[in-house]
């Protein structure tokens, strides 16, 4: 990589890592409710701002909306729950529009499989969660969040990134829902899995993008 594209890409991706480990360990310190909430948000919005600079495109534009949304969804899904799950409602299906787009031609039983298992599986697991906790969860969030995880799969992105880091939001907004109830270990892992699933989802797509020189 340039030496102008290390310092202008690379510090910001660095920023968003070095913040998720932050407010993971404050979480559950006595620092003002108002920041963490800035503090939940901002490691999602940093890798927004690392998507564009890594690629510019509309792809990574759109890839940046969904990510800049799921900051504002997950800072604030507890203190303003309209507002947030709203935002990751609208940023799941940026991602699913997203990556329609490069849907494969053609795709081996397995993805067809594996696909159908995330758009059925992923709002049942939602409702289940949701039903454990105690809480109300829109419908259609869980339709979203699986539409996008399966378009992730079946896309030309490599699985091994881009549907792997699709399947691990999928696995952090269930347990998510499910900690809404009030396990303190569930809410333990689910955020982590969440920015990691967003992290690796990321660096997946613009890395992609680049080698086909899409954009620039």
């Amino acid at each position: 990589m340039p030496h102008r594209a290390l310092i202008e890409r690379r510090p910001w991706l660095l920023a968003s890592i070095v913040l998720a480990v932050a407010w993971v360990w404050l979480r559950g310190s006595t620092l003002p409710g108002l920041y963490l909430i800035v503090l939940k948000g901002a490691p999602l919005a940093l890798l927004a701002v690392y998507a564009v600079l890594r690629h510019r495109g509309n792809d990574t534009r759109s890839l940046a909306g969904m990510l800049a949304l799921e900051a504002v969804g997950s800072a604030l899904w507890y203190d303003v729950p309209v507002i947030g799950l709203n935002a990751m409602l609208i940023a799941f299906l940026i991602g699913l529009s997203l990556f329609l787009m490069h849907r494969r031609a053609v795709m081996d039983g397995g993805r067809k499989v594996a696909a159908l298992a995330l758009t059925l599986g992923t709002p049942l697991l939602c409702f289940f969660a949701a039903d454990r906790a105690g809480v109300g969860v829109p419908l259609f969030l869980g339709l979203a969040l699986g539409g996008m995880a399966a378009s992730a799969w079946i896309s030309t992105f490599a699985r091994s990134r881009v549907g792997l880091g699709a399947a691990l939001i999928v696995a952090g907004v269930v347990l998510e829902i499910a900690a809404s109830g009030g396990s303190a270990l569930l809410a333990m892992v689910a955020w982590p899995l969440f920015y990691i699933g967003n992290l690796v989802l990321t660096t997946g797509v613009t890395g992609e993008l680049r080698m086909r020189g899409e954009g620039f």
